[in-house]
């Protein structure tokens, strides 16, 4: 009996040791660069590096985007910066040749009072969020809910935007409605082709996908959820130059 206080205290060690490792590692994994892991693409979605990928694109009627965006494209440096890596994407291109934002400098004085980087490295980002921490950076942000738009609507805003200078195209969209691991998501659009009416995402994680070509209709059903942080429908950003915010 008298051995069991000795007992008890050392487990309450050992456990508290515990936790506290656990504690460490995942605080480890939030801060760290994701692995690359790639992974099989379901059988209607398309990798633009194909040679059906790369001929998608000489026929896209509108690939502006694609041009621009890919030289300023960066992989998300964490698990939860996928609206980060997408935010500095655009911000850049649309900037250039102002000095190229890091997905760390992305978080100035003014984005940081909307969203800290703390914050969003272990929570993560709402649609709204991000709209405002763009619009911190003196950018031109409208923001859309699936509850604010419609299929039609925003195939047509797809074909002009991205086939416009400085103008860019975010999505939030749901992983599972498109066949990939994962849950909810966010990159930026590169082009549209008409034709076969599919859109190339430009997967910021690209350690995991490629850049992919989807059925527009399939992204509006994956645009078409839930977000469980923000309570609302998910939706795209559309992002130019000026300042304005509209929700």
């Amino acid at each position: 009996m008298r051995r069991f206080p000795a007992f008890a205290k050392i487990a309450g060690l050992v456990l508290a040791g515990s936790l506290a490792m656990g504690a460490a590692g995942a605080t480890w994994y939030m801060f760290s660069a994701p692995a690359v892991h790639r992974l099989a693409l379901p059988a209607d979605l398309v990798d633009a590096s194909s040679a059906s990928g790369r001929a998608l694109l000489a026929n896209a009627i509108a690939k502006t985007d694609y041009e621009q965006l890919v030289p300023e494209f960066v992989v998300q440096e964490r698990p939860t910066f996928c609206g980060v890596a997408s935010g500095v994407a655009v911000i850049n291109a649309i900037l250039h040749p102002q000095p190229r934002l890091t997905q760390l400098t992305l978080f100035s004085p003014e984005a940081a009072a909307v969203r800290s980087e703390l914050a969003v490295t272990f929570v993560g980002l709402t649609l709204d969020q991000l709209a405002q921490l763009i619009q911190a950076h003196g950018l031109r942000v409208e923001t859309r809910h699936v509850s604010q738009s419609s299929l039609e609507a925003f195939r047509g805003l797809v074909r002009t935007t991205l086939a416009e200078p400085k103008a860019f195209v975010l999505v939030n969209y749901d992983r599972r409605r498109l066949g990939q691991e994962g849950t909810g998501h966010i990159s930026p659009l590169a082009a549209y082709n008409s034709e076969r009416d599919v859109v190339l995402i430009l997967d910021v994680a690209a350690y995991k996908y490629p850049y992919t070509w989807v059925p527009l209709t399939k992204l509006w059903d994956a645009i078409a959820t839930k977000d469980p942080m923000s309570g609302q429908t998910r939706g795209y950003l559309v992002v130019s130059a000026g300042q304005l915010a509209s929700h």
